[in-house]
């Protein structure tokens, strides 16, 4: 029996300008715990009550935030793609941040495991005004299980607007041995994949942030490339060896970003890696 679940968050700031959930509704396969104030942020860590995705499975997220608010969404744990030998398991989501609202969206690993199929649409749409850190990462599988690029296929699509702008527009699709994966892997053969998307009036092209995300690039163990997308628009895209590097390599990005906004950032009370620091945007 498949699942067709949801979340549908709408934040905004109360008489104090604290940010409070004004709308919240959820159906398994999500669920969210309790959420918490830290740094002015709304915290809100989405979870499944369930082993992950499998065959028929449909999430749809929406989530808008006004204007005054600042909310980060993470998860405490990976969302897991299990064997599927027919048919997929989908998500869908749309994110719509205000002028004046700051989202970030941090979950963790996304792990498709062997034979699983998977096909994920995403729509963000920033008003000029408005922050988003966008993060996002793929396993190559349960490599602790062996499983490395076992999976099916893997269909993304994400598209983010800033204002009438269409800043991104990227589709692909994952289906090993196909050429794409063959390209994922060319220098790891067990890469990590994360894209991270900063947009803030306060990041600009001569901020004090480039030359730290720069350096992170090491041969041996990441390769890191970052883009400007439009003015206070920015993409970073990296691949790394295992996931304790992947995971010390994002956090390292992200307070970068966080310092050139200027804003203190919250905790999300998980560790990230060895020795990291609160985390958010």
């Amino acid at each position: 029996m498949s699942l067709h679940g949801h979340l549908d968050l709408l934040a905004g700031a109360d008489e104090s300008g604290r940010p409070v959930l004004r709308r919240q509704s959820f159906a398994a396969p999500i669920h969210i715990s309790k959420p918490h104030h830290d740094a002015g942020w709304l915290v809100v860590n989405l979870a499944s009550p369930g082993p992950g995705l499998l065959a028929g499975d449909r999430v749809d997220v929406r989530v808008e935030v006004e204007r005054g608010a600042k909310l980060l969404l993470t998860a405490p744990s990976a969302s897991r793609i299990h064997m599927m030998p027919s048919g997929h398991a989908e998500l869908t989501q749309s994110f719509h941040i205000a002028n004046g609202a700051a989202l970030d969206v941090w979950p963790e690993y996304l792990i498709p495991q062997a034979g699983a199929r998977y096909r994920q649409r995403t729509r963000i749409e920033v008003a000029p005004g408005g922050s988003l850190l966008w993060t996002e990462s793929i396993a190559p599988g349960r490599t602790a299980h062996g499983e490395v690029f076992a999976f099916t296929e893997l269909r993304i699509a994400t598209d983010i607007f800033h204002g009438a702008a269409h800043l991104v527009r990227e589709r692909y699709r994952l289906s090993p041995p196909d050429a794409a994966t063959s390209a994922l892997r060319r220098t790891f053969p067990a890469a990590y994949y994360a894209s991270i998307v900063c947009i803030s009036d306060a990041v600009r092209d001569d901020s004090a942030c480039w030359p730290a995300i720069r350096a992170l690039h090491d041969s041996g163990r990441v390769w890191l490339g970052t883009s400007r997308l439009a003015p206070g628009a920015f993409a970073v895209k990296l691949t790394a060896a295992d996931s304790p590097t992947l995971r010390t390599t994002v956090a390292a990005i992200r307070s970068a970003f966080q310092l050139a906004t200027g804003v203190e950032p919250p905790s999300v009370r998980r560790v990230t890696a060895k020795n990291s620091v609160p985390v958010g945007f």
